[in-house]
């Protein structure tokens, strides 16, 4: 029988718990085949109390000191962080060419051209399936699968948690605060929640995906990013009216020679097969020229998912399995330039608050028209504001630039307050 694959692991939280669960209950399939051991756990605090017995394990404090173990062949970081401990780990074992593991997508967001070099370099594994969408398995699909079938969008919901606050907004006719609190309370968000309300993590997973779909280097600083806590519950009572929902989409687009990768709430069709998708559930769409649309869609986060999709690249590295890290060598990765959101071009809504007075929406109008601005349809509703109206307008598709100089000119109306809100529509989705 050959020698056992020693594993280290770092972090022993939800997603660390969930893989130890499915480790512990791996056998080899034949005597040729090598078993896995668990040779050391890092964990920040050895004392602290956990929901399962770690008493027979292998803990220890130092996690840095796992990249120098000789009995380790395989380490699978489940710290967090872009930085910091966890990118020191990250990198100092593969440079001391032991494979990696990784559920963290900012570290692979903001290093991954790094350190897939490094892996290169060495001739090592760094697999990460489970930093993005959980226990969907994207990555291995984009990575392997799908990469010669010249891709030219991905698109999807790529954060479980503001999913679940925007449909139960939606549903309950409750205000983003008010639901961000409940889901903090089952445990759907964290108690510091920015980088998933302000569309951050979703950011880091579509930069990934950007870079394995379109051969381009991970570029998440190019990323437009723009988070919900703007949405309230007027604004799902005129989408509905309007026939649309409310998500927040993760959006990488090839044309041409240039990019475009965005996160933003965006108005989608009521029957279109992204606005099916709620509560927790990531959704991915990939189109390409030989397939045409595949839609992968589970789980986003928690112990089981996670913890499977870690389960999956250690089966990997198990069964001898090596995947240039970025599906192709960082050396032959191009930069392309990423369009900015300026530059693009979108239907929109626009809520407008403004005096409920006569004259007011000839004024509105008489700014649209002077920039070109077409409307496709008006409402206009009483407002909450004593002797003000809300005014919804959907806009015709236009570079969003031009409609940016218009609204400057709006807000400056006398009889508009400067809260004028706008979402971008995604009709072809």
């Amino acid at each position: 029988m050959s020698k056992s694959l020693g594993v280290g692991i770092a972090g022993l939280g939800t997603v660390g718990g969930g893989f130890l669960k499915q480790l512990k209950g791996f056998k080899a399939n034949s005597k040729s085949e090598s078993n896995v051991k668990i040779v050391q756990i890092a964990v920040k605090n050895i004392k602290k109390k956990r929901n399962f017995n770690t008493k027979n394990l292998p803990l220890v404090s130092n996690a840095l000191q796992l990249a120098s173990n000789k009995e380790i062949d395989v380490i699978v970081e489940l710290i967090g962080g872009s930085s910091g401990v966890a990118y020191k780990l990250v990198k100092k074992a593969l440079s001391n060419k032991k494979h990696v593991i990784t559920a963290n997508k900012a570290l692979i967001a903001t290093h991954g051209n790094e350190l897939a070099a490094i892996a290169e370099k060495n001739n090592v594994c760094l697999n990460y399936e489970a930093a993005i969408a959980g226990g969907v398995p994207i990555v291995k699909a984009v990575r392997e699968n799908l990469r010669f079938n010249k891709i030219s969008k991905i698109y999807g919901i790529l954060n479980g948690t503001c999913n679940y606050i925007l449909t139960k907004m939606s549903q309950d006719k409750r205000d983003f605060k008010d639901v961000l609190k409940d889901a903090q309370k089952k445990g759907f968000a964290e108690l510091d929640p920015t980088f998933d309300i302000q569309g951050i993590d979703a950011a880091h997973k579509i930069s990934i995906l950007s870079s394995l779909a379109f051969n381009i280097k991970i570029d998440f600083k190019g990323t437009y990013i723009e988070g919900i806590s703007k949405i309230d519950a007027s604004d799902f009572l005129y989408a509905k009216e309007l026939g649309y929902s409310i998500k927040l989409l993760a959006i990488a687009e090839k044309k041409g020679s240039q990019v475009e990768q965005r996160v933003h709430p965006c108005f989608v069709k009521q029957d279109s097969d992204i606005s099916k998708v709620d509560n927790e559930l990531n959704a991915i769409v990939v189109n390409d020229n030989v397939i045409g649309s595949n839609i992968f869609e589970g789980p986003g986060a928690g112990a089981g998912p996670t913890g499977a999709s870690v389960m999956s690249d250690l089966m990997d590295i198990h069964r001898g399995t090596y995947i240039l890290p970025l599906g192709s060598s960082v050396k032959r990765k191009k930069r392309l330039k990423i369009r900015k959101i300026t530059d693009l071009k979108f239907s929109y809504y626009l809520r407008i608050l403004a005096k409920d007075q006569s004259g007011v929406m000839a004024s509105i109008t008489k700014v649209l028209s002077y920039h070109k601005v077409s409307i496709e349809s008006i409402i206009q509703k009483p407002s909450q504001k004593k002797n003000y109206a809300e005014i919804i307008l959907i806009i015709h598709s236009i570079k969003e630039s031009t409609l940016i100089s218009a609204l400057k000119k709006i807000k400056g109306l006398n009889t508009v307050s400067s809260s004028v809100k706008l979402v971008r529509i995604e009709d072809s989705l």
